[in-house]
């Protein structure tokens, strides 16, 4: 191949069939030890080309090396990840896969399709902007990485499995649209859960919000006691309790916030073993219809491929419980929180009564209890709301265990 074709040729993409999967089977090195013919087909090389070769063998120099250092820190830890990946084929040419990586006994599986959503059109704009600054600022990979990152909590993604999770719905339901087929209910309860649990985040992030704007109003009551002489013994009384009942809602503060997180992180986590299984049983029964490939076993490969996808069946049955006993300790959680809102709610009306009844009153005194009765207001319609979302939440995960233990 001369200097040009080949220059002619790394602008051309070669596309596969929206039906077909491919996968790759690697050691813990990342050499290729097996594959299917659609990976073969399409990476251009012979299979003497592949096997015992490095993975890297078709990576793509349009490729930020962030990603590659993201995918490798999280597969050597035994978690599995998912990402949109730019590969080079022999001739040059290149292709767009959505590879779900996922550690298995002796290595790596790869299972890839081809990416068509709308998340897909946005991180190829994103990764030739980090590839830019990769090479303007001599990145490395892990400075790359933590801007990666970074990048995604300004679009909205709160770590990098909330993204893959994402992505990979999307992609799922991308392809189920563009195959006629009708819309996978579950996908779109996960979706459902996703956007409640980003609710309840919210809610509980304001009720933590709130608390710091008024963390102050115990001392604040404390100075208008001491002002106020004997006239404020009462109203120092009422600060105390209400000192008191603020010192319990910071200690469930921190709890409570985890708590509504590890609620949103199991959906997340949830959702993408969903969609894996679910990509990984597709995979399994395409290659029971492909054709042999000298030199490799089917029988040894259509193995590793069923162990896979009934591993991740059970981590994705296993992620639905794990969900709901989240929002069941949420709940509880919301209950301690509730519990002492009501607390504040009598120290409030206790304070009003008690400042009726002074006649060196003042409009200090009166904003304190203004602000408090705002406090209250935001913990109780936080609260409320997030009971909703959280009997929403428990619905959908119980009906999605119903529709899993039925499968």
């Amino acid at each position: 191949m001369t200097l040009e074709s080949e220059r002619n040729s790394s602008s051309e993409e070669i596309t596969f069939k929206l039906e077909e999967l491919f996968f790759s089977r690697t050691d813990p090195a990342g050499i290729i030890l097996s594959g299917n013919s659609v990976f073969q087909r399409v990476a251009r090389y012979e299979w003497n080309e592949l096997l015992r070769k490095p993975h890297k063998i078709i990576r793509h120099p349009d490729m930020p090396r962030a990603l590659f250092w993201l995918l490798w820190d999280t597969i050597k830890k035994g978690e599995p990840i998912g990402a949109f990946v730019k590969n080079r084929a022999k001739d040059g040419r290149f292709y767009w896969v959505f590879a779900i990586v996922t550690p298995i006994e002796g290595g790596y599986l790869s299972v890839r399709l081809r990416p068509t959503s709308s998340v897909f059109a946005v991180v190829k704009q994103e990764y030739e902007k980090l590839v830019a600054l990769e090479k303007r600022e001599n990145l490395a990979p892990a400075e790359s990485g933590k801007l990666l990152l970074a990048r995604l909590a300004e679009l909205g993604f709160a770590n990098y499995t909330s993204f893959m999770a994402a992505a990979l719905a999307a992609e799922t339901q991308s392809r189920d649209e563009g195959l006629s087929r009708p819309h996978d209910e579950s996908i779109v309860f996960y979706n459902d859960l996703v956007t409640a649990a980003r609710t309840l985040l919210e809610h509980a992030s304001s009720i933590s919000t709130a608390y710091e704007q008024n963390q102050f109003v115990p001392f604040n009551f404390q100075v208008q006691a001491a002002q106020l002489g004997e006239d404020g013994a009462s109203i120092s009384i009422i600060s105390d309790n209400y000192k008191m009942i603020s010192t319990q809602i910071e200690s469930q503060m921190s709890e409570f916030i985890t708590s509504a997180q590890k609620v949103f992180d199991a959906i997340n986590t949830g959702q993408f073993m969903f969609c894996t299984a679910r990509i990984q049983k597709e995979m399994m029964r395409a290659f029971e219809t492909e054709p042999e490939t000298a030199g490799l076993s089917r029988e040894a490969e259509s193995k590793v491929l069923d162990q896979q996808q009934a591993t991740y069946t059970n981590k994705a049955v296993a992620g639905l419980k794990s969900i709901a006993k989240q929002a069941k300790k949420f709940t509880q959680d919301c209950r301690g929180m509730s519990q002492l809102a009501s607390g504040l709610e009598v120290t409030r009306i206790m304070g009003k009564v008690e400042c009726a009844r002074l006649s060196s009153f003042n409009d200090s005194l009166g904003e304190l209890l203004n602000d408090l009765e705002v406090f209250q207001k935001t913990i109780d319609r936080g609260l409320s709301d997030i009971d909703q979302m959280n009997q929403q939440i428990q619905w959908k995960v119980n009906r999605l265990l119903a529709a899993a233990e039925a499968a």
